[in-house]
């Protein structure tokens, strides 16, 4: 099963487009999803593989591998459905589920010769659990910060009312005009709002370049 490689409809729209689309909402949902779903799949394998190696001289390590190695694919296509649900990007049916001949104790080994398990292993091993950190940091940092500029003015009133003492407001009182304190606020609420479309745009072409690993992971 192949797919072409045709350009996603967030990677053409404009800098302010983005605003418009609904799925650049929940591209940023995916992303923050790929974290908790990228620690599960790396604990899955790190936790089955050195099991196996260390029980490989009895029975218990080949039902262990056999299992993990049926379990993966069926997982991979979750997420593949997970992919296509939130970014639009189409992946492979149930058909990826690769049928696997021999007996019992040969089967685990025969599905290491299907390319599709071995893409698999690689992104539970390698790429899932540091792509979702990277994605959940950086947009968790940009997102906060977005949010600290568009409420500056609202958290400078509220301590300057409230009185809490903090000595950055005394000196801003002391050093700046009030002109300028005004000025600086509403320069933080436009630079957020100015920051939100930019956000989206990072997170839509993290996102799709992500859905197009996992793509590419499921396909032959």
């Amino acid at each position: 099963m192949t797919y072409e490689d045709s350009l996603h409809e967030l990677e053409t729209a404009s800098y302010f487009g983005v605003l418009r689309h609904e799925r650049s909402y929940s591209n940023m949902l995916y992303s923050f999803l790929t974290f908790p779903i990228g620690l599960t799949l790396f604990i899955l394998s790190a936790v089955c593989l050195p099991l196996f190696v260390g029980l490989s001289f009895i029975m218990f390590g080949f039902i262990l591998l056999y299992g993990y190695l049926w379990i993966l694919p069926r997982i991979m296509v979750g997420y593949g459905y997970l992919t296509q649900f939130f970014l639009g990007i189409p992946v492979p049916d149930k058909e990826y589920v690769p049928k696997i001949e021999g007996t019992f104790f040969t089967k685990a080994f025969n599905a290491l010769k299907d390319k599709r398990i071995g893409k698999s292993l690689i992104y539970t091993l390698f790429l899932a659990l540091p792509y979702g950190t990277l994605v959940f940091s950086v947009m968790t940092a940009l997102i906060s910060l977005v949010g600290g500029l568009i409420a500056a003015p609202i958290a400078f009133v509220v301590q300057y009312y409230l009185d809490t003492g903090d000595v950055w407001i005394d000196w801003v009182l002391a050093h700046i005009p009030l002109w300028g304190i005004i000025t600086g606020l509403i320069v933080a609420v436009l630079l957020g709002l100015a920051m939100i479309p930019a956000i989206l745009q990072l997170n839509n072409k993290l996102a799709i370049w992500h859905g197009r690993m996992i793509q590419k992971a499921l396909t032959r």
